[in-house]
């Protein structure tokens, strides 16, 4: 069983990688079409996948990686193909759905009995 879970994740480690190296492929593709001037290095794959090939800035890559102002869980990546994941929204979304599970949960006190006086 091991060996077949183990098979599994590779075998999706594969789709990881080609999927990956078809969009870099594909965004260079579509930018090289254009003529020279105007190339601008960063847009959408095929209408929806972002890639961005300039250099990253410090700012871009805050934005993505950690923008609390943000609700958007995925933002462009800095530099490359594909989403970055928003760690500020990410919290954000653990601590309340933590929060609203912690409310749900039934409070069950046990109350101690009452003594009669001897």
């Amino acid at each position: 069983m091991l060996k077949t879970v183990r098979s599994e994740i590779g075998d999706l480690g594969w789709l990881v990688r080609t999927a990956t190296l078809a969009g870099i492929a594909g965004a260079i593709y579509r930018e090289m079409r254009l003529p020279a001037e105007e190339r601008t290095w960063h847009g959408r794959l095929l209408g929806f996948i972002p890639y961005d090939f300039r250099p990253p800035t410090p700012r871009r890559v805050v934005e993505a990686y950690w923008n609390p102002k943000s609700e958007r869980l995925f933002h462009d990546q800095p530099f490359g193909v594909g989403w970055a994941l928003n760690f500020a929204a990410a919290a954000a979304l653990l601590r309340g759905m933590r929060q609203q599970t912690q409310r749900a949960k039934p409070t069950t006190r046990r109350t101690p009995a009452k003594r009669e006086p001897a």
